[in-house]
């Protein structure tokens, strides 16, 4: 029977795409990733997730969708990010057979899997799903490690130091409130994110 794993990468980030990848297997070839170690790729360190990225890609078939933050800015004045990230995994599984295992990116699985059009379909939505099923942790990889690459080289293009995208790095939120980095990152800042809405309308404490 063929598998396959959902997952995604960027959920959180202030700046860049959102990353959603499918990987499938035949279920008998699933120890193969066990064997290798492929889990949820924020158990494993930059190095190891670049050597199991084309691994996978050679054990598994793969899709890899990425959402712009031009796109997420677009569509969330009208979609909430659950809906925009479960129409595109829905998206993703709809041309692949056989069992569908998601890492739930929300509390309730049966309302996810409504959103992701998925009903009728063999389909286990579960938390932590990277971390339970090794075909999950190869999407998490995939998404994970083009994610990264992505952020890396837009930093290069641009030829600044932006870090990892995430509110929580300081460079990364260096680079948002200095005025000349910003303007070269427009179109790379989801500008509906609170982080974003805070920088760009501090509050009086904040001075």
């Amino acid at each position: 029977m063929l598998i396959s794993g959902v997952d995604e990468a960027g959920r959180g980030p202030v700046l860049g795409n959102l990353v959603i990848a499918l990987a499938s297997i035949e279920s008998e070839k699933e120890s193969e990733l066990e064997e290798l170690g492929i889990t949820d790729s924020k158990k494993l360190t930059p190095q190891k997730r670049e050597e199991f990225f084309p691994k996978i890609q050679t054990l598994c078939k793969y899709e890899i969708v990425e959402i712009t933050a031009q796109e997420l800015n677009k569509r969330m004045w009208r979609e909430s990010l659950n809906v925009i990230e479960a129409k595109a995994m829905g998206q993703l599984a709809a041309s692949f057979e056989g069992r569908i295992y998601i890492d739930l990116p929300e509390k309730n699985a049966s309302k996810f899997i409504r959103k992701a059009k998925l009903v009728g379909r063999d389909v286990v939505a579960e938390h932590k799903a990277d971390l339970l099923y090794p075909i999950v942790g190869a999407a998490s990889i995939l998404a994970k490690v083009t994610r990264d690459r992505g952020i890396k080289e837009l930093g290069k293009r641009l030829g600044e130091e932006i870090g990892s995208g995430y509110p929580a790095d300081e460079r990364t939120i260096a680079a948002i409130k200095n005025p000349e980095i910003r303007a070269k990152l427009k179109g790379e800042i989801r500008t509906r994110w609170s982080t974003m809405e805070r920088i760009l309308q501090p509050k009086l404490t904040d001075f």
